[in-house]
């Protein structure tokens, strides 16, 4: 009896024994199991998401920029293929050793791989720009180790090139990578980390217009990123796996590439501008600024030396002296005789004395020809560049009046041309000099100003806008680059048309007799550019030499010459032909020395080359016509007898030596520009 006891407590100690045991193996399977219906059932539709992502990648597909094209039709800024390397991060993290790789087979330098770490960090998941335009051979280096380069690929791209390189930099400007603070503000607008931007000219003006909109593919990818073919993607994901971009707009430029060729081959200084436009509309020719850089260089990877170079360059070749300001010397003498004829403070007939000096209270301020030019009218003044007439003229004037004259001109104002940091120049008034002169405003300051000198800055496009004025009777235009925009397959979209600024508030009369002098400067055998006057071609201009520095501030160097910085610039405008202007042209040197001597001949160089070259004129046969159109009016040489004798007034009234005339009113300040222009 007490045996059965002992086996019946046996049996229920193993019966609880084995409950347990039971619990312990099964339960675990019960849990894997509901765990196991709780992915494949309850949670399927998520890790089937999970999975498809990590099956399916999802890549930017960029736009094609558009192209930039000149008056012919001729490519400026095209787009050429590219192999590009991009990098998946997440996928590279797994291999450390694939960068080591990367840097091994690209020659990359170790600043590179640090910017492509600090890029790795930054990244939000998705594959970014690593390296632009690697060599056939280092594609063949990539896609032979591929399997040792998870989350490295070689993508076929385009990258900008410029088929003139040097030719037009500062107006084409160039790219290069997005920085990190305009990626912040520009990210809404689909921009990326490695994106390109237009950094200068028109490439940052115009960069919505040209870069268009990009577009997204999904591919079907391995575990190692490496994507798959065609045939899987296209099961898997169907047909509305891809949206193509929107490619950029074109720019058709009002540039002429001949002219501008012509003007860079003959421009042989170390540093200046040559800008030309068609006076009746504005639109710009040729724009071309000295010493100039390649465009290709700075789009792609510019090498520390080149970078070097071109930081230590004295001439400055990333700064464009089209939109510069400069004093303009003898060229401003356009402002101030218009403002004498127009105030009626003289005729053209009358005469003024120029003995070599202008003795202003106890200053003598002196003329270019220490000897004099005598008894000078308007057109003689301009022919000779007489600097003691102007000096009279200007202590009539006064400050305030030239400068009203010089705004309505279109000085002291930007352009609007729109690139490069277009600069507004100076048009200095009383109030201008209270505020930055030492002393303040002294009446001898209006005698600089009247010829180009003291305060006085202009841009070259500026000079060029306003003889436009004087060549067209009175109509001021604003500077036209881009013709239209049109879309890539070439359909016109939108055309700018030419804009007035303003009607110079000036009488053609006047405006004739100026043109009239400045005919004598080629044309008469005593003006100061007769030298360089094409005969077959009636032509007008004005040289200009502006003094830099006083003549007891140059400084001599080890040669005895004067120092570079220390030399005048040399300017020359010239516009024809004068019967039916159809291009004014503005030349620069700076630091050049004498307008007559070194930019006169300069630009009718230019300007016989693109006579000949670009409108096919046969001098043969245009000489004849020329010929006869000078010596019939309007606009025919007046000669010395049809001078009047002495002027009204040789010494102003000492009730008017302030400086400012009492006959008429100022307007100032001047209309501001619309603001609707690209800046």
């Amino acid at each position: 009896m007490l045996a059965k006891l002992n086996s019946r407590d046996e049996l229920e100690s193993y019966s609880g024994r084995f409950k347990w045991l039971f619990l312990a193996f099964v339960l675990p399977f019960a849990l894997i199991g509901a765990r196991l219906w709780q992915v494949q059932v309850l949670d399927s539709h998520e890790f089937d998401r999970r999975a498809r992502n990590n099956l399916v990648r999802t890549v930017e597909i960029p736009a094609t920029r558009g192209l930039i094209l000149d008056s012919g039709r001729r490519v400026l800024a095209e787009n050429r293929p590219s192999y590009d390397v991009y990098i998946t991060p997440r996928l590279v993290r797994k291999e450390p050793e694939a960068l080591d790789l990367l840097q091994r087979y690209l020659n990359l330098a170790a600043d590179d791989i640090a910017r492509i770490r600090k890029r790795m960090e930054e990244a939000d998941g998705r594959a970014f720009l690593a390296r632009r335009d690697i060599t056939r051979d280092q594609v063949a280096q990539l896609e032979t180790h591929r399997m040792y380069l998870p989350g490295v690929e070689v993508r076929t791209n385009s990258h900008r090139y410029y088929p003139y390189n040097e030719l037009s930099s500062h107006t084409m400007g160039f790219m290069n990578e997005i920085t990190g603070d305009e990626l912040e503000s520009r990210q809404a607008y689909g921009y990326r980390p490695g994106d390109y931007i237009g950094r200068m000219g028109l490439e940052r003006t115009y960069e919505a217009i040209l870069r268009g909109s990009p577009g997204l593919e999904r591919q079907i990818v391995d575990a190692r990123g490496i994507p798959q073919g065609e045939e899987q993607a296209e099961e898997l994901l169907g047909h509305y796996r891809r949206v193509e971009p929107i490619p950029g707009r074109n720019l058709v430029l009002t540039l002429d590439m001949d002219l501008q060729r012509i003007a860079r081959e003959e421009f042989n200084y170390d540093s200046g501008a040559v800008v030309a436009i068609n006076p009746k509309d504005g639109s710009v020719l040729a724009a071309l600024s000295v010493p100039t850089f390649n465009p290709n260089s700075w789009t792609g990877r510019l090498s520390h030396e080149e970078k070097r170079r071109s930081d230590n360059n004295p001439f400055k070749p990333m700064i464009d002296k089209t939109v510069q300001a400069y004093f303009p010397g003898s060229t401003f003498k356009l402002v101030t005789a218009a403002a004498a004829l127009n105030e009626g403070f003289i005729t053209e007939k009358e005469t003024l004395e120029c003995r070599g000096f202008y003795e202003f209270g106890k200053r003598r301020f002196h003329c270019w020809n220490r000897v004099g030019h005598g008894r000078e009218d308007l057109a003689d003044s301009l022919m000779h560049s007489c600097d003691v007439y102007y000096y009279k003229l200007s202590e009539k004037l006064g400050m305030d009046t030239l400068a009203r004259y010089a705004y309505m001109f279109g000085f002291g104002e930007r352009a609007g041309m729109g690139i490069n940091g277009e600069q507004r120049g100076i048009v200095p008034t009383k109030d201008w000099h209270r505020k930055h002169s030492p002393g303040g405003f002294q009446h001898g300051l209006t005698l600089s100003t009247g010829v180009g000198q003291g305060d006085t800055r202009v841009t070259p496009l500026q000079l060029a806008l306003s003889y436009g004025a004087l060549a067209t009777r009175g109509t001021l235009y604003y500077p036209r680059i881009v013709d239209h925009i049109e879309t890539a397959d070439g359909r016109k979209q939108f055309e700018y048309p030419a804009r007035i600024r303003r009607k110079l508030d000036i009488p053609e009369e006047i405006l004739e007799e100026i043109e009239i002098g400045m005919t004598s400067v080629l044309h008469d055998q005593t003006g100061t550019s007769y030298e360089n006057r094409l005969d077959y071609v009636t032509t007008a201009g004005k040289t200009g030499t502006a003094q830099v520095r006083g003549f007891d501030q140059q400084r001599l160097g080890d040669n005895g010459e004067i120092e570079y910085k220390h030399r005048d610039h040399a300017w020359f405008v010239v516009y024809g032909p004068v019967e039916d202007p159809d291009i004014v042209l503005a030349v620069f040197v700076e630091h050049g020395g004498s307008g007559a001597r070194i930019a006169a001949p300069l630009a009718m160089k230019i300007l016989d080359r693109y006579f000949r070259e670009v409108k096919g004129i046969d001098p043969e046969a245009a000489r004849a016509r020329a010929i006869a159109q000078r010596r019939r009016g309007p606009r025919r040489l007046r000669r010395p007898d049809n001078r009047e004798e002495p002027s009204r007034w040789e010494r102003p009234s000492d009730d008017s030596r302030d400086g400012e005339s009492r006959d008429y009113p100022i307007a100032w300040p001047p209309p501001p520009p619309p603001t609707n222009l690209l800046d």
